[in-house]
């Protein structure tokens, strides 16, 4: 058997990260192995052990939290480790490196994630997390009573509750159209929005893929449709980001946020918002501290959010150096087919019910199903059972099961196994 330390140490020999000229302990990198085929199952079955989930385990909930490589956890716990050996030499000096965050503009960091989304430097801010983002948009622009805000009847409340919020408070009228999961095309969901834009419509506020059943909308052409309408566009991109290549400029959306300690593998925390550089003068600040009324940095004014730690940012840096490594594309095409074949080998299940829409463009990486007769908790707790596979219960008959990079061929097999067993019970 060949050890794992030795494949990890052959695989990733990028060494770890310098601060302030001190050596933190060397780490196994970030890197991607090239040497192996790029299209087989030995790829990923050796990346797997970048991951620090145990052997025997399967983890199938990134719809909440990724699961951060061992890179990640590295630039974490040893920028943690050099904060606190060195807070004595920190005497505020412009020369000297950060031991927080919430205050700078960490351009840096920045420019990598605006890279990723194929953005520039100020129009994208840090925040903590999609649910502080959405809620810098839903109450730093000015809305009046009876202006609408159209949103899907499947948000998560981190995209939606903000909107709530302005409604209660300033009369805003939050409109949900329908997304049924029983959706057999693209065209549908633009027809609904399409229709449901009105003379007083001046938001479109939906997600990119839906949290619960993983329904993949058509965001470019919502988009579209709402610029010609004059109404703006907020895109929820929290189960999307490191799940699909996003390329916001091609979105077309005014707005798009995420948490990338989900798909982007970061640390527990992190999040952004991306605020399109012609319409950032809508925004108010609402969380506010000494850069609040700076105009001229761009989305610097909308990270105001005071002390954070920064060595999460250090990890957030860490998580897009990883997966920049092996490659948008690739990670994406990955995803969805492991997300199809899960699809595929449900639909020959007698029993088991597919909740998800199968339409290649309405689905990707997460499949929320069931199987007849069985709850959604007694599902999710028979696969931990049985063979460790953790998904999330999705409703009352139903799990959510989210594939990404450190799942395999064989754990989906295994998934299908126990179905075809409960469906046979």
């Amino acid at each position: 058997m060949v050890d794992r330390r030795q494949c990890v140490k052959s695989l990733f020999a990028i060494p770890a990260a310098v601060a302030a000229g001190t050596t933190l302990r060397a780490r196994a990198g970030a890197g991607a192995p090239q040497e192996l085929p790029a299209d087989g199952e030995s790829y990923w079955n050796h990346l797997r052990w970048q991951f620090l989930i145990p052997e025997g385990q399967s983890y199938f909930n990134t719809g909440t939290l990724g699961a951060s490589p061992r890179a990640v956890v590295d630039a974490v716990t040893d920028h943690l480790r050099y904060v606190e050996e060195s807070l004595a030499l920190w005497d505020f000096s412009g020369d000297r490196p950060e031991r927080l965050a919430g205050y700078r503009p960490e351009k840096g960091l920045r420019q990598k994630l605006a890279d990723y989304v194929h953005c520039d430097l100020d129009e994208i801010g840090l925040t903590v997390n999609a649910t502080m983002a959405m809620s810098l948009m839903a109450n730093g622009l000015d809305l009046q009573a009876g202006d609408e805000v159209l949103i899907t009847d499947k948000e998560h409340p981190g995209g939606r509750s903000g909107w709530d919020l302005r409604q209660k408070r300033h009369g805003v009228v939050v409109k949900e159209v329908p997304v049924p999961t029983t959706v057999k095309d693209p065209d549908e969901i633009v027809r609904a929005f399409t229709a449901a834009v009105s003379p007083r419509t001046r938001v479109l506020a939906v997600p990119h893929i839906t949290s619960g059943q993983g329904i993949v909308l058509p965001v470019k052409r919502l988009c579209a449709m709402a610029r010609e309408r004059r109404v703006l566009s907020v895109i929820d991109g929290a189960q999307a980001v490191g799940h699909l290549h996003v390329n916001v400029r091609d979105i077309g959306c005014d707005a798009y946020f995420s948490s990338p300690h989900k798909w982007l593998l970061a640390p527990k925390g992190n999040g952004f918002l991306y605020l399109r550089q012609d319409v950032q003068a809508r925004v108010w600040t609402t969380l506010a501290s000494s850069q609040w009324n700076n105009y001229n940095e761009g989305m610097f004014r909308l990270q105001q959010y005071g002390t954070l730690n920064q060595s999460l940012l250090r990890g957030l840096e860490a998580a897009i150096d990883f997966m920049d490594r092996i490659g948008r594309d690739r990670i994406e095409a990955r995803v969805r087919f492991l997300g199809t074949y899960l699809r595929t080998g449900l639909g020959q299940v007698p029993g088991a019910t597919i909740v998800t829409p199968t339409h290649a463009d309405l689905s990707a990486g997460i499949t929320s199903w069931g199987v007849t007769g069985v709850t959604g908790r007694r599902l999710q707790d028979e696969l931990w059972d049985r063979k460790k596979i953790r998904v999330r219960a999705s409703g009352e008959a139903a799990v959510r099961q989210s594939c990404h990079i450190y799942n395999n061929v064989a754990e989906l097999n295994a998934t299908l196994d126990v179905a075809r067993a409960l469906a046979r019970a």
